[in-house]
């Protein structure tokens, strides 16, 4: 058995070999391993943002969301490909470097039992997802403000309210939108108390911002993601809810294990107007998803929205299981099927669309589609049932066609993020971030989006290994 340096923890496999292993150090170099050749239009910055630390003091946190948020960069230039990674300093992440002790997470309690944990919220871990607008790079944790960075430094600059504009606890989504049309940023928070509502938010490309929308929902809902078409923003909610509250501001139990499932309360679709109205709601019966692809008015009475759907027979407590058990078992996690919803605003019906045939996660698309109709998405998919990633593929919703690039046994891939080549949607490449169990490092395959199955024409080979991440952004120069 070895065990990492200063950290206590022994281990059954050599650090590195897993791509949920912590990766403690800050790196800053010039890549130099180069397979292939870099395709001359293809330059920018490739961010790649997750939690990677894993174990504070010898103690790995409990679950999957509750990593400290380390954010990568890979800048490709004319003259030199660089990479460089920093943690947020957030409070949870200087506080747990002064003390060794972990805050209050998702799934993860502090020690000191009910007590030390009552009437605490989750820390804010800023592991999710980065997004650039305007000059700023924001670190995104749902349940909390953005976080500020530096985009070439990748310095923390502080927590970012928006001039005060954030209510309450400030939550703000993961998952905001960018209309490739106007440049205005759009997203939305959660709240819980004292009633369930969700607070929608428009930001323009000189940093105005304001609130254009609030509204009830009729679940305690745990909503993660939403679209923008050019019309509305669409919220699916799922009857994910939180049915423990009480418990878990006590201190009695982690905030995961206060969710449940419900099927019986279905599932309410929501479309707010962008420009001011009152919101529609739609109801239908059960979905489980937490990510969407993009969304769009299909004519003057349909909206399309695209999901990666589960399983909605599998329970919470099961699925949620396997986000606790992430160094063993990924279970149904990328195991979720491409799915279309045509919602009509007319009739209030909403039926059904399977696009995809293989388990996946983490839809993207040409982000310069978002909002009107898309000819692609792209996926990180599992070719072997309840497996971790190891595929990349292209659904082309034109032809039918879905092409895949299989990595080889044992390694692991992230979210597929797309670069253009061109104005032609679809026209550019894939970058995602490969995990080698048996060199112990990581690299950047570039893909050309169109035929993924062709395999990479240039692989960026990095010193180390970077923990798997959520989710990122590709800005292109």
């Amino acid at each position: 058995m070895t065990a990492a340096p200063g950290s206590g923890v022994h281990r059954t496999a050599p650090l590195g070999s897993s791509p949920w292993d912590s990766l403690h150090r800050e790196h800053d170099y010039t890549v130099d391993e180069i397979t292939g050749r870099i395709p001359d239009g293809l330059r920018g910055a490739l961010y790649r943002i997750g939690p990677g630390r894993l174990d504070v003091a010898g103690h790995p946190v409990e679950h999957i969301f509750d990593g400290d948020g380390m954010i990568s960069r890979l800048h490709i230039g004319d003259d030199e490909i660089r990479f460089r990674n920093r943690y947020v300093r957030t409070r949870s992440y200087r506080r747990s470097n002064r003390t060794a002790e972990m805050p209050r997470g998702f799934g993860t309690p502090r020690r000191g039992g009910p007590l030390a944990n009552a009437l605490r919220f989750p820390a804010n871990m800023a592991n999710t997802n980065a997004i650039r607008h305007g000059d700023r790079l924001y670190a995104l944790w749902e349940g909390g403000k953005p976080h500020a960075l530096d985009p070439a430094t990748l310095d923390t600059l502080g927590i970012e309210d928006f001039g005060g504009r954030l209510k309450r606890l400030g939550a703000f989504s993961a998952h905001p939108k960018i209309d490739p049309r106007t440049g205005d940023l759009y997203n939305f928070g959660l709240d819980f108390y004292p009633r369930p509502l969700i607070r929608c938010y428009r930001r323009t490309p000189r940093g105005a911002f304001t609130e254009i929308a609030a509204f009830p929902i009729p679940k305690p809902a745990f909503v993660h993601d939403f679209a923008l078409t050019e019309r509305h923003l669409v919220f699916v909610v799922d009857p994910l809810i939180v049915a423990r509250p009480v418990s878990m501001l006590l201190g009695l139990r982690p905030m995961d294990h206060a969710l449940t499932f419900a099927p019986e309360k279905g599932t309410t679709v929501v479309l707010v107007p962008r420009d001011g109205g009152g919101p529609v709601q739609i109801e239908h019966d059960a979905l489980f998803h937490f990510h969407v692809t993009n969304a769009y008015e299909d004519d003057d009475t349909t909206t399309v929205v695209d999901v990666v759907a589960h399983d909605p027979t599998q329970s919470w407590e099961r699925w949620n299981g396997h986000l606790r058990d992430y160094r063993g078992n990924a279970g149904p996690a990328f195991g979720g099927i491409l799915t279309r919803l045509r919602i009509d605003r007319r009739t209030r019906r909403i039926t059904r669309e399977v696009l995809g045939d293989r388990g996946c996660e983490f839809p993207q698309l040409d982000p310069r589609r978002t909002t009107t109709a898309h000819r692609y998405t792209y996926l990180a998919e599992a070719s072997v049932l309840g497996g971790d990633p190891d595929s990349i593929a292209t659904v082309d919703h034109t032809t039918g066609t879905i092409r895949r690039f299989v990595g080889d046994p044992g390694d692991t891939v992230c979210e597929p993020l797309f670069a253009p080549a061109s104005a032609t949607e679809g026209h550019g490449w894939l970058l995602t971030v490969q995990h080698s169990a048996a060199e112990r490092r990581s690299r950047v395959l570039i893909l050309p989006a169109e035929r993924p199955d062709a395999g990479p024409v240039a692989t960026l080979g990095l010193r180390h290994h970077v923990p798997m991440t959520f989710h990122g952004t590709f800005t292109p120069r």
